[in-house]
């Protein structure tokens, strides 16, 4: 049994408004923090080597600064994951609810079917994800050269330069941002709200990342790794549908880059696929919460 004997506990305060607080203060502290180590990773870079050389258009000025300047902003944003949203996430569920902060955080095992079903579902839900993003870039006429131009960032063009944007953008995610939205604030949010917590947070992650194309894509997958973090009570099987999701983002784009056809490749993805994959992603947590229903029906 939990001891509920933080600080914001004893007070008596809304928990809604510790979830609230929680995201917010931590968002703050991130997003200012991230720009802070990311100012001081370029210009340690261009202290280091020489900037980009005179481009004779506006894109290709984009471009060459977004290679220059990656490796720089992608060590930026797996310290300042771990240093500002992990262990400041952390230090909020000790200290504001309980000492028990793996408990709090349902850092827990959990069946491996569970883990295979939410491995099978972010697999299935990949392809809408890819569709919808393609659609609202034709819809909206932005232009191709912008598109790759942001994702620079997350494709790699090497194996080393791989497995590096693995831990940076599947592994160090999945880890931090799972223990923050899912493990503090829905697992706050659900002791007000219940099952409504997967809801108001998968909406919230989706707000969180600031990005008007993908809001409705991240929101998805919020609501998928909400799903699978209510329902087996262990944050486990979002971490892994998490890190299975950004894992084929840089698989995708590693594999244009490379001349080879990615799914990321707008066109490689029709409405015929969506509509297979989607009604199997959704039996997959159908599955998933069936088995974690009868887990915890099962006597101990």
């Amino acid at each position: 049994m939990e001891r509920y004997n933080g600080t914001w506990e004893k007070s008596g305060r809304s928990l809604s408004a510790a979830a609230l607080a929680g995201l917010l203060g931590i968002g703050i502290i991130y997003f200012y923090g991230q720009s802070f180590l990311a100012i001081i990773a370029v210009f340690s870079t261009r202290a280091l080597r020489d900037p980009p050389n005179e481009a004779n258009s506006m894109l290709e000025v984009l471009a060459r600064s977004a290679e220059f300047t990656k490796t720089p902003l992608r060590i930026s944003l797996t310290i300042s994951q771990f240093l500002l949203m992990l262990l400041p996430t952390l230090w909020l569920v000790k200290h504001w609810h309980t000492p028990d902060v793996r408990s709090y955080l349902r850092l827990r095992s959990c069946p491996l079917a569970q883990v295979a079903l939410a491995f099978a579902a972010a697999v299935l839900f990949f392809p809408f994800n890819v569709y919808i993003s393609g659609l609202l870039t034709e819809m909206l006429n932005i232009p191709t050269e912008f598109v790759t131009i942001g994702q620079q960032i997350f494709t790699a063009s090497t194996g080393g330069e791989f497995i590096f944007l693995i831990f940076v953008v599947a592994v160090t995610p999945a880890m931090c941002e799972e223990v923050l939205f899912r493990g503090y604030a829905q697992r706050t949010f659900e002791r007000v709200l219940g099952w409504k917590s997967v809801l108001v947070v998968g909406i919230l992650f989706g707000l969180y990342h600031m990005q008007p194309l993908g809001l409705f894509s991240l929101s998805g997958l919020g609501l998928i790794f909400g799903f699978l973090f209510f329902a087996s009570r262990s944050i486990l099987p979002g971490m892994v549908a998490h890190f299975t999701n950004n894992f084929l983002v840089v698989l995708s784009l590693y594999l244009s880059a490379n001349g080879q056809a990615g799914p990321m490749e707008a066109g490689q993805v029709s409405p015929a696929l969506v509509g297979i994959s989607l009604p199997c992603s959704g039996a997959a947590m159908y599955i998933f919460y069936r088995l974690s229903e009868q887990a915890r029906l099962s006597p101990a």
